[in-house]
């Protein structure tokens, strides 16, 4: 990157663009530098959300990311490839925690929906039609309230999805057992 700041430096000096002043010169090199970090972190997290089909939420990221910090501060790298790297992998990890919560959310409202009601010998079910739709109602709407709670920052989000992954867990477990007493 220094190799590039100079660059740019020297075509700025030679257009006369800037003068030859020494604290000019580093006041503008500090400039580019920073102009060239955060354009290399707008590439790679464009790239990244490319890369992943999350276009529209790596720019949301980045929208969020740059306004926030902008008056927020935090944690700030010592070098612009720290820098860069840290804000990459952070992104990384914010795309997986996204899928998994996206993931755990359409797999418990698919088992519900395909599986539920699983009748048992000790909870007989009377109407199927009725639990199915009941369930399956359910599952929409406490999966649509859990991910608005998650969104807003409510850990009870959290735990009514992981709930509901859990009761999804036993009505597979439940289906592919011998029906009785399964524990």
């Amino acid at each position: 990157m220094k190799r590039l700041v100079s660059i740019i430096l020297n075509f700025m000096i030679k257009n006369n663009v800037i003068s030859k002043d020494t604290e000019e010169i580093e006041f503008y090199r500090y400039g580019i530098e920073i102009t060239l970090s955060s354009l290399i972190n707008i590439a790679l997290i464009s790239i990244i959300g490319i890369i992943t089909d999350y276009t529209f939420e790596s720019m949301m990221f980045l929208a969020v990311f740059i306004i926030m910090r902008s008056f927020t501060g935090g944690y700030h790298a010592n070098t612009y490839i720290k820098c860069n790297l840290v804000t990459s992998i952070s992104f990384v990890i914010l795309l997986l925690i996204f899928k998994i919560i996206r993931h755990i959310s359409i797999f418990q409202v698919v088992t519900i929906v395909l599986l539920a009601p699983i009748e048992n010998k000790n909870k007989p079910i009377e109407n199927r039609t009725v639990y199915k739709i009941i369930s399956t109602v359910l599952s929409v709407v406490l999966s649509a309230i859990s991910i608005v709670l998650i969104i807003k920052g409510v850990d009870l989000g959290l735990i009514i999805l992981l709930t509901l992954a859990l009761v999804s867990i036993f009505i597979i477990y439940a289906r592919f057992m011998k029906r009785g007493d399964f524990l």
